[in-house]
């Protein structure tokens, strides 16, 4: 019995032992599934990254963005070469590769005082930063600095240097709004695009073409695999992967058109655009003020940047497509095609011009002219920019038919132009205007209306593109910055950008006819007179857009005008310039120069042969 007890009481001490063992095994087990789970699920994205750098030194190569070339682009031969690129180097590191924060900031405190750079831009950018990730330290830097750091490891651990080609605006200014400049990423960005291959270090474009084409110019990137000892001391090194540079752009843009188009707007402010109408092709665009983007991407720039967002005359701002301005006595001539097309007149109805109209009703208002003109017919009125005229023939055919015609023509939509940035134009309408400030549409409002005053805004992209619907007989095709990809050694097609047809509005060639021949009466005997010496003849019309500034009188109003050449040759021979000068004048006095400039300059480099 007691042998028995005994081995009860040890099988009972045994089972104990065991349910104690099993049980400390399978927590063990469970930590160790739960840190598989950990490692490979929650955090693997992390360690495998970690231990990639572990094992091996990839230090990345970036790749060349594409060249823009200007539209007279040929093979084997001296290409106007808008944007380049120049060799460089960047100083990179990854932060957690330093066992102690102390280190790291003795190291970049040697780094700051051989590139000379503040050693607070490197400790805040740190912070900001996944310390597993490599962070550029300092960009631009030459091979003398280089040697340096690669002649001391012991000085400089974990730090390391990767090419990085700096583009080159080699023109300045002069296409700052058509090329735009290109920067560092954000986060945000960085976030947004990381799923299409972008990457932490790279750069990408920030406004214009370099925006607009930043997938097609950026090309993919290379690496480095580095090999170092415990010293940190390079012991081999071998391309992984070579980068790709990006294709090449060639722009519709005319450099020489381009050039006297910037000349010709020194010193304004407002905005140009040369458009050929049968194709859409942006010739030349210019705004002004402007900037120079190499120093945007300097490595001094945040003072320069500041200035610039300070800058009350928004210099980043491309007034061709992000300015809305009134279109005054160049939308003239929507009113004219307006009472033709709706026969409400005939081009030889005649109104009498006294210097001023009175709109009667409860209170007599009296809408003024520049002049006295007596008698006109339409064409004379377009020519002499009879305001008078036009308050008779808006009063007669109604804002409807006014309006109805401007959106035919796609003053209230975005051009589609391939940059960055576009605004639509402004029309309005009774409705707007009773939901906006509660008020019936009066007659008053029609008078303002057909002269292009009152709360009708338009941008120069727009009216360049209504000057082309005129010139194409009712065709509007989509504006458009680039003729062609081509491939990093310029040898392959990748891509020809055609014309693209967005509307087409039908009218009438009495209609045409009337209003190109007052456009034409107005350069020979009218308000664009200015411009009858050219070689070229061209037809045109001005504007003086009314502002509610409180400059002096005479500087207070803005200057139009638009128009096209030659006057007499198809469609496939014109050329549509608009320019817009603020607080220039009058039209006569301010845009006209500039046209005229630009006119000259297309007939000497033979557009209009």
């Amino acid at each position: 019995m007691g042998h028995t007890s005994l081995k009860a009481k040890m099988l009972e001490a045994f089972r104990v032992r065991m349910f104690f063992y099993i049980s400390i095994v399978s927590v063990l087990f469970l930590i160790l599934i739960i840190q598989i789970i950990n490692l490979q699920l929650i955090h693997g994205d992390e360690y495998s990254l970690k231990s990639k750098i572990n094992m091996e030194n990839n230090i990345p190569i970036p790749a060349s963005r594409g060249e823009l070339y200007d539209r007279n682009f040929k093979i084997d031969s001296n290409n106007m070469v808008i944007v380049s690129n120049r060799p460089s180097f960047n100083i990179t590191t990854i932060p957690s590769k330093f066992k102690e924060k102390d280190d790291l900031n003795r190291v970049l405190k040697n780094v700051s005082t051989l590139a000379k750079v503040p050693l607070e831009s490197f400790i805040e950018e740190i912070k900001s930063r996944n310390p597993w990730e490599r962070i550029v330290l300092v960009e631009d830097v030459d091979f003398d600095t280089i040697i340096k750091i690669a002649s001391h490891p012991t000085r400089f651990p974990n730090i390391d240097w990767e090419d990085a080609p700096v583009r080159v605006y080699n023109y300045g200014n002069m296409f700052s709004h058509v090329v735009g400049y290109i920067g560092s990423i954000s986060r945000d960005e960085y976030h947004q695009l990381k799923g299409q291959g972008y990457r932490h270090y790279q750069k990408i474009g920030k406004s214009g073409i370099e925006k607009q084409y930043d997938e097609t110019l950026r090309g993919q990137d290379g690496y480095v695999r580095r090999i170092v000892d415990v010293r940190n001391r390079t012991e081999a090194e071998e391309v992984g992967l070579r980068p790709v540079s990006g294709n090449n752009i060639v722009l519709t843009v005319d450099f020489n058109i381009q050039k006297t188009t910037f000349e010709a707007m020194d010193g304004q402010v407002g905005a140009a655009i040369v458009i050929k109408p049968s194709t859409g092709e942006v010739i030349a665009m210019v705004s002004k003020p402007d900037f120079d983007p190499n120093l945007i991407i300097s490595k001094d720039n945040t003072q320069f940047v500041k200035d610039l967002n300070a800058d009350k005359l928004r210099p980043f701002l491309n007034r061709n497509i992000q300015s809305k301005y009134p279109p005054a006595s160049t939308f003239k001539l929507v009113t004219a095609i307006a009472a033709l097309e709706t026969e409400k007149i005939t081009p030889s109805t005649s109104y009498y011009c006294s210097g001023k109209y009175t709109l009667q009703g409860y209170q007599d208002k009296d809408f003024f002219c520049y002049e006295t003109h007596g008698t006109l017919d339409l064409q004379w009125a377009i020519a002499k920019s009879c305001s008078v005229y036009f308050y008779q023939l808006g009063y007669k055919i109604g804002p409807t038919n006014i309006l109805k015609y401007a959106e035919y023509f796609g003053l209230d939509q975005l051009s589609g132009i391939d940059l960055p940035g576009e605004v639509e134009g402004f029309i309005p309408s009774k409705k707007w205007k009773l939901r906006t400030f509660g008020q019936p549409w009066f007659d008053g409002d029609t008078i303002n209306l057909s002269i292009g005053q009152g709360f009708l805004h338009l941008t120069p992209a727009g009216m360049a593109n209504f000057i082309a619907g005129i010139v194409n007989n009712g065709l509007v095709y989509k504006p458009h910055m680039i003729r062609e990809i081509r491939s990093p050694d310029n040898n392959a097609v990748i891509k020809v950008v055609g014309r693209e047809k967005v509307r087409e509005i039908p009218l009438s060639p009495v209609s045409l006819n009337t209003v190109k021949q007052g456009m034409r009466l107005s350069v020979m005997s009218g308000t664009s007179g200015g411009l009858r010496h050219l070689k070229v003849p061209v037809a045109g019309k001005t504007g003086t857009a009314q502002t509610r500034s409180k400059r002096m009188e005479k500087f207070s109003q803005h200057a139009w005008f638009v128009g096209y050449g030659p006057f007499n040759g198809t469609p496939e021979q014109s050329i549509a310039v608009v320019v817009i000068i603020e607080y220039g004048i009058a039209g006569a006095v301010g845009a006209v120069p500039v046209a005229e400039r630009i006119f000259a300059k297309l007939y000497e480099t033979g557009y209009f042969q």
